[in-house]
């Protein structure tokens, strides 16, 4: 009788037993439990020796993990490898491959965008629907290549007010490789519009 009950008890102890699952991107598999996660590395103990040593992988050798909750995180070396396979002819050369603001085809994408998140910015935080005072600060342009981001900051302007001051909102526009688009804010020449200003998130 207590040997039924201890075999019954190692049963339910293996079968309620969870684990993650790593894939590399070589295709091997590791049945692990994930200690630590962070943006380059990954540590873990394999789940047959669960007293035995601490394993490292980088994050560029992770193609995802599966967790015993059933979630997954899928990284971007797997991501871009999957977007490129499928194709991504519609989007301009700054998120296909090298990073170069001075490409005529790259520079005509951002300032049609850019124009586009002015217009909307003076819209909803001064009622106009036109905007021609829309500046791009190139020279702080950059693409964000672990995240996957290209980020334009800009700055709109219009006419002066009361105090004969010029009035502005700063900020940038960032645009993700599936080519959505939010905004971030960054200042403006007047309390009255940060309110107005911080509310627009997405574009």
């Amino acid at each position: 009788m207590k040997k039924i009950l201890l075999y019954s008890l190692l049963f339910i102890s293996t079968a309620g037993f969870s684990q993650d699952v790593i894939t590399l991107t070589d295709g091997r598999t590791v049945n692990a439990k994930i200690l630590e996660l962070t943006t380059d590395q990954v540590k873990y103990k394999k789940t047959d020796n669960l007293e035995g040593p601490t394993y490292t992988v980088k994050i560029s050798e992770l193609n995802k993990i599966k967790y015993a909750n059933g979630s997954e995180d899928i990284f971007s070396a797997a991501k871009e490898t999957k977007e490129n396979s499928q194709g991504n002819s519609d989007l301009p050369p700054i998120f296909k491959g090298k990073f170069d603001v001075n490409d005529p085809e790259t520079a005509t994408y951002m300032e049609a965008v850019v124009k586009n998140a002015g217009a909307k910015l003076l819209e909803r935080c001064v009622g106009k629907a036109d905007n021609q005072t829309t500046e791009i600060f190139f020279g702080d342009v950059f693409r964000d290549d672990a995240a996957i981001e290209l980020i334009i900051p800009f700055q709109v302007k219009w006419d002066k007010g009361m105090a004969n001051k010029q009035r502005w909102i700063r900020g940038a526009v960032i645009i993700n490789r599936q080519g959505e688009r939010s905004w971030k804010y960054q200042s403006d020449s007047g309390l009255m519009f940060s309110g107005c200003a911080k509310s627009v998130l997405e574009l």
